[in-house]
């Protein structure tokens, strides 16, 4: 259904103050704050029409309303305003990428705590698929009589270390495998790198069988790494100052679900809608476990692979804000990636 523009106006309005106070509207409090020029009386109708076709709901205990899912959905598509970031927060999310040194796990962590703190929401990151990952080199270090320390540096930044066994070798002979392992497997997925291995067994000295060999079996760990060892959470405390949440023993669930269930990422895995951003709001969400909150996220690039970096609050979340900090952590975690 298609709104006409006073409707559209005091829809938004309603939208707007309830995320700002919480607290249900009323039409004169509509007509107080926000230049819409008419009555609390003609305002008043406008509501009750909204409450009728469905965009606004009226709790039991009070006079105004609220906005329903319908009414945010219209509100996010057709109505939410484009925001700029104050520059203090601009500031504060841009410090996250100044330092090339960070390893990734850190930069994830980080981004994490700093989009938490800002939005007083729940927020998460999901870093690349291991199965999509290939790696940049391989490199065969000394460590002792018959072991080697394998580096592995995948093409998001990732460093991942094993010791394996390996015969006496002089460093020129660690720099020719290191070069060969980079030369042969370094544009291969994960995944892959078994069959590659191999053939490249085959076309070696028997003498680097085993590195070869070692070397194949660390990279198939790596990419079945669970998912729940690249999942970041960040600010759950902050669900539980939300008004909406004061049932503690409510939240506590929650919580766990998102934190030990794999929620996050059974809803990201099976959400097959379009758009940067997506927002999905209350009744929206595939698992009836949050319900009553928003889900607002969005994709960044790592190398060949892709993460996932999101917020979870209430439905009365402010979207604009929201969808303009996770465009700038997309844009600024793919830049700093790859």
């Amino acid at each position: 259904m298609t709104l006409d523009d006073r409707k559209a106006r005091v829809l938004r309005a309603v939208v707007e103050e309830h995320i700002e106070t919480g607290l249900p509207v009323g039409s004169r409090t509509i007509a107080k704050r926000y230049a819409l020029g008419v009555s609390p009386a003609t305002i008043r109708n406008e509501m009750a029409e909204l409450e009728e076709t469905g965009y606004l709901d009226k709790p039991h205990t009070s006079s105004g309303r609220i906005p329903s899912d319908r009414g945010y959905r219209f509100y996010v598509d057709e109505l939410m305003p484009q925001v700029r970031l104050h520059d203090d927060e601009v500031y504060a999310l841009e410090s996250l990428f100044r330092s090339r040194a960070k390893d990734v796990v850190s930069l994830l962590k980080e981004t994490v705590k700093v989009i938490s703190d800002a939005t007083n929401y729940l927020a998460f990151v999901l870093g690349p698929d291991s199965g999509e990952v290939t790696f940049n080199s391989i490199h065969l270090l000394p460590a002792s009589s018959r072991k080697a320390l394998l580096v592995i540096i995948t093409d998001v930044g990732y460093v991942e270390t094993c010791l394996i066994d390996a015969p006496d070798m002089t460093i020129d002979e660690m720099r020719y495998v290191s070069d060969m392992l980079t030369r042969n497997l370094g544009s291969v997925r994960l995944d892959k790198v078994a069959d590659r291995a191999q053939a490249l067994i085959r076309e070696e000295a028997s003498r680097y069988a085993e590195i070869i060999d070692q070397a194949a079996a660390f990279l198939r760990g790596l990419a079945t790494e669970p998912d729940e060892e690249r999942l970041f959470v960040g600010g759950t405390a902050n669900l539980l100052s939300q008004p909406e949440f004061r049932d503690v023993g409510r939240v506590k669930e929650l919580l766990s679900a998102i934190e030990s269930e794999g929620l996050i990422q059974y809803i990201l895995s099976n959400d097959h809608r379009e758009g940067d951003p997506i927002i999905r709001i209350g009744a929206e969400s595939p698992v009836g476990a949050i319900r009553d909150l928003s889900l607002v996220y969005g994709r960044f690039t790592a190398g060949n692979a892709e993460g996932r970096i999101g917020l979870l609050g209430p439905r009365r979340m402010d979207y604009a804000r929201s969808v303009a900090i996770i465009k700038f952590c997309e844009r600024r975690l793919s830049e700093s990636l790859s």
